[in-house]
């Protein structure tokens, strides 16, 4: 009997992922989450967990620019003795998920042509703390360009856990400083070779085939 339970937990927790998910984030709360756009829930087995609620966009060039969301980007959540879940954005960029607490994930963003982009949460919240909270967060995606270095992008971008003091979900700040100067220099140098190709039709994002002797 305990090993029936232990995979009816398994499979609702994946099948309720599946059914429904940087660097702009918002407050994360103890909230009532509405329902209706997911699997029913059984409160005996998932009573509490953290929703997440993203936009995947491309970057502005300018400040004049309309923000472009990104259809389709692929959003893959892993973490230890967890299987792997595969998500994608609708046409407004938007994706949304729930990850159970007490757990480390690995949030990886991606779309051909453009760079992929990690961040790591941690659900891990005081027993007396425990319920239902919200996370909602921007991820910005850099069309990938001949030249530009993205190496700094293999590190997550940022990192999300529970605020002992605000009592809800936040930003490591520490971290975020850390990565910041990087990540400017990467930027800086992207909207340098996007000037450089801006006359171009199309920027180039590998290098040109070789002419055959």
């Amino acid at each position: 009997m305990k090993s029936k339970h232990k995979n009816r937990i398994g499979y609702f927790l994946l099948f309720s992922m599946m059914s429904t998910l940087l660097i702009v984030f918002s407050s994360g709360s103890p909230s009532r989450i509405s329902t209706k756009n997911y699997l029913s829930i059984d409160t005996t087995l998932y009573t509490n967990y953290l929703e997440l609620r993203g936009t995947i966009r491309e970057s502005k060039i300018s400040e004049v620019e309309t923000v472009k969301p990104i259809d389709s980007a692929l959003i893959i959540i892993s973490s230890t003795n967890f299987q792997n879940i595969e998500i994608w954005t609708n046409k407004k960029g938007k994706s949304v998920f729930r990850l159970p607490l007490d757990k480390i994930f690995k949030i990886k963003v991606s779309k051909k042509g453009f760079a992929t982009k990690l961040f790591d949460v941690n659900t891990k919240v005081p027993f007396d703390k425990r319920g239902i909270f919200s996370f909602v967060f921007d991820v910005d995606m850099l069309v990938e360009i001949k030249g530009l270095d993205v190496s700094i992008l293999k590190n997550s971008i940022a990192k999300v856990a529970y605020n002992l003091v605000e009592e809800k979900f936040a930003y490591d700040i520490t971290y975020t400083n850390k990565i910041n100067a990087e990540l400017k220099k990467m930027y800086r140098n992207y909207y340098l070779l996007q000037k450089i190709y801006s006359d171009s039709s199309a920027l180039p994002t590998h290098n040109p085939p070789q002419n055959k002797k």
